[in-house]
């Protein structure tokens, strides 16, 4: 099942949630910052601040500075770590799902730097961002599934209100690190065509030939370096987005379900039943009934 909101995973001070099998939840936790030994990477979109301290992140090989207090916003499919921390503070990690992040709509110059390889750090310094964390800290704590939606929002609006004002960015592909003799990111520039192509497309019709077919690719080779990269199948990636979509509007509106079946992209409302029952145990009307139920 795929826990979109119903709930935001803690992870441990071990790895980030793809280590523990979890590259399609939200996830949120706040620690103090220390050095890691090597680097990771996993498919979320990572965003993290820095309270009352600073540090230096190796990124693909380049070496990034950030001051407290700022938000950092990175793919973080390319391999990082922390290699330096100044002072005493804390560190917050978000990590919000690709394909959820994908249905999010923010500006196109914004998203497309992130899936181009580029690390943006605000140029903005608003001191109540650290309040507004630990407000989201207890929300999800209290494990409503509406206040858990409501922080998701929240961390939206926050990302939305970024793309539209003052950034810095650095680039990352340009210094790519390698995996025995061969690039990393050789494969990427791929990917994330076919990321485009599909978030552009999710809610119509589309084939895995025509996500292949964007980036030129034969439609066997995209579909195997897809799987290997996002750890999930074209087809399961699609079906993911169109399902965050639904969950959205089943939140957000009162449309019936068969319209929202419709407008994320399922081609029936059988297939839309099935889909959503196989990840989340219900019907679709029993997901929005159980939300507002706790109100």
């Amino acid at each position: 099942m795929f826990d979109w909101v119903g709930k935001i995973a803690f992870t441990d001070e071990s790895g980030p949630l793809a280590s523990q099998g979890q590259e399609h939840q939200f996830g949120f936790r706040r620690l103090a910052p220390k050095v890691m030994p090597s680097s990771h990477w996993h498919g979320h979109i990572e965003i993290n601040y820095l309270f009352n301290c600073s540090a230096d992140y190796l990124i693909n090989g380049q070496k990034i500075s950030v001051p407290e207090g700022r938000m950092i916003v990175f793919w973080a499919s390319f391999p990082h770590q922390m290699v330096a921390t100044r002072g005493e503070g804390e560190l917050v990690n978000i990590y919000v799902p690709l394909q959820a992040f994908l249905t999010w709509k923010l500006a196109d110059g914004f998203v497309s730097k992130l899936l181009q390889g580029e690390v943006i750090v605000s140029d903005s310094l608003y001191h109540h961002d650290e309040a507004l964390t630990h407000v989201w800290q207890k929300n999800i704590e209290q494990k409503q599934l509406n206040l858990t939606w409501q922080v998701i929002e929240e961390i939206k609006s926050r990302l939305k209100r970024m793309s539209l004002e003052q950034y810095s960015t650095y680039d990352l592909v340009t210094n790519a690190t390698t995996r025995g003799n061969k690039s990393y990111s050789s494969g990427l520039p791929h990917i994330q065509t076919m990321l485009s192509y599909i978030a552009e497309h999710y809610d119509e019709k589309i084939t895995i030939a025509q996500v292949a077919s964007s980036t030129g690719l034969h439609q066997n080779y995209a579909m195997k370096l897809f799987n290997r990269v996002m750890r999930v199948s074209i087809k399961q990636y699609i079906n993911q987005l169109r399902l965050q979509h639904a969950q959205a509007l089943l939140l957000d509106s009162n449309k019936p379900v068969l319209t929202i079946a419709l407008e994320a992209g399922f081609g029936s409302i059988s297939r839309f039943y099935d889909i959503f029952h196989k990840e989340f145990t219900m019907t679709p009307l029993d997901y929005r009934r159980s939300v507002f139920a706790e109100e």
